[in-house]
């Protein structure tokens, strides 16, 4: 081999390693950054579970509350119904008859 073919295989190799440190560097970073988005990815799973567990809760108080509604506008209307046949039955016991012309 000539001298001249040495020396541009030479200048190849010395390429090729400064190539590749930079290569591995962009290695380097992609795996730092890689293993920072499975940490984000784990933490909002997590966040993520721990809200359906809260919307779940919600859910049951808020089954709890429209059956507590329902159960007190009922008791209401009960209510209403009795107090409304309460006045008629006191007005009818104190309706008074004017006596004929």
């Amino acid at each position: 081999m000539t001298s001249m073919g040495m020396e541009g295989e030479r200048v190849q190799v010395i390429r090729w390693m400064e190539e590749g440190r930079s290569v591995l560097e962009s290695v380097q970073r992609l795996l730092h950054e890689c293993d920072q988005f499975k940490g984000a990815a784990e933490a909002a799973q997590k966040e993520c579970a721990r809200l359906q567990s809260e919307c779940e809760q919600l859910r049951t108080e808020i089954s709890r509350l429209t059956a507590e509604g329902e159960r007190a506008q009922k008791e209401r209307a009960e209510t209403a119904q009795w107090f409304t046949a309460m006045l008629n039955q006191a007005a009818s016991r104190l309706r008074i008859e004017h006596p004929p012309a």
